[in-house]
């Protein structure tokens, strides 16, 4: 027996459950199908999403979100053996509304989302694995999934299954991934008091911190440390090229060993209880390596349409999601209207995208995946930092150079030079 909708949704990650929530709203048929035991039980990253999406998407999120810690502090680590450097840019006015982000633990997070859209009218299905498009005449009419029905027919499906998305590709909308189009993301949840976070992280009760490290603890490896802080609980990671793992035959794991023992980070964890453990593919090929976002009968969201910003001092993830979904909705909803969801009826979702942040942020940030993969940014520049900077402050029984001096003795010829093109190209990229 076939079933049919006016939308339908596979996955209900950020992306996937806005779009849901934005067509049911609009008074739509709205399914969606998940392929967990229960909505949030892929779904790993621990971290920060930036709420000024969510506060459009649903105004009053501040007072019924399963939020943790509003990001008062973002601090960014250069780290070299023993020694560290960190920058901590801090505004007490994120602790107010309307904030400007928020640390999330995502089985919580995504679980509440799907609640929204659920109130909303929208049907979620979990423990629904779907394997194949169903198309006719080039067009997307629906999809076959491991259910009673067999087949579930919409005028409109959204894909957002993920950076992995086989069905996006089956659409014709997207190539197969090159090597560094994606990352690999390895996250421990280590369970503290949040008095204990407040006073090592230096915090004001129930705000948090945001920490993005880089360091020879990556080995040469493109790529970067986080640490989110919680409520009374700290997430702890690393995300790096599996191109470059294979490479130089290093695992995920040691890295992530070898980013828990720098001291600064070794002091956060201290005494902590590992709760959690897990790894997940990131879309990090930046604005280039987009697929087709649009086509008959289908439009692509979040990961899945590879929407994700990693500068190296900032990630946007889960608001680009947020963004994309809302935008996938609206155009499903208009589409539908005008009785056309053909590719030229859903070209407008494109047009909302390049007039939201989703894609702006996409545009603005497009320089930044080759910048990060320059190996000198994670050896050569924190090391260096760190030598100018003990020199600077280590005083011995002789004479006191000034610093100028000592940057010239540490600056020489090319490391020079490389450092003034890569300080232009990372000022383009951010």
């Amino acid at each position: 027996m076939t079933e049919t909708c006016d939308v339908l949704v596979v996955g209900a990650g950020p992306a996937g459950t806005a779009a849901a929530l934005t067509a049911a709203r609009a008074g739509l048929n709205v399914v969606v199908l998940e392929r967990g035991e229960y909505v949030g039980a892929k779904n790993l990253t621990g971290g920060m999403v930036l709420t000024r999406v969510l506060a459009d998407l649903i105004p009053d999120y501040a007072d019924r979100a399963p939020l943790e810690r509003p990001v008062e502090h973002q601090r960014v680590m250069l780290t070299d053996g023993p020694r560290a450097l960190t920058l901590d840019i801090g505004n007490a006015t994120f602790l107010d509304p309307p904030h400007n982000g928020f640390t999330v633990l995502r089985r919580a997070f995504d679980a509440w989302l799907a609640d929204e859209a659920r109130a909303a009218g929208a049907v979620i299905v979990t423990g629904a694995v779907v394997d194949d498009l169903i198309l006719e005449r080039g067009q997307v009419v629906g999809v076959r999934a491991r259910l009673p029905e067999g087949e579930l027919r919409a005028s409109v499906v959204v894909l957002a299954d993920g950076v992995n998305s086989l069905l996006a590709q089956r659409a014709g909308l997207r190539r197969e991934h090159r090597p560094h189009d994606v990352s690999l993301g390895v996250k421990e949840l280590w369970r503290l008091p949040a008095a204990v976070i407040d006073q090592r992280c230096g915090l004001r009760r129930g705000a948090g911190a945001a920490y993005a490290v880089i360091g020879d603890f990556l080995q040469g490896i493109p790529g970067g440390g986080f640490l989110y802080t919680n409520k009374d609980s700290l997430s702890v990671g690393v995300v790096v090229s599996p191109l470059d793992l294979a490479r130089r035959q290093v695992t995920a794991d040691q890295v992530l060993e070898g980013f828990k023992r720098i001291p600064e980070i070794a002091r956060l964890t201290e005494g902590g209880q590992l709760v959690e453990y897990g790894a997940h593919l990131v879309p990090e090929g930046g604005y280039a390596a987009l697929p087709q976002l649009s086509g008959g009968g289908v439009l692509v969201a979040g990961d899945a349409a590879g929407l994700v910003v990693n500068t190296g001092l900032l990630l946007m993830g889960m608001n680009l999601a947020l963004d994309s979904g809302r935008c996938a909705g609206q155009a499903a909803v208009a589409a539908i209207r005008r009785h056309d969801s053909s590719a030229a009826g859903l070209a407008d979702y494109e047009r909302r995208l390049g007039q939201s942040v989703a894609l702006t942020a996409m545009r603005a940030h497009r320089r930044a995946p080759a910048l990060l993969r320059r190996e000198r940014l994670f050896v050569t520049y924190p090391r260096l930092v760190n030598d100018l900077l003990a020199d600077l402050v280590t005083v011995g029984a002789g004479p006191k150079q000034p610093f100028w001096r000592l940057a010239r003795r540490r600056l020489r010829g090319k490391d020079a030079l490389d450092l003034a093109q890569d300080a232009f190209r990372g000022a383009r990229s951010l």
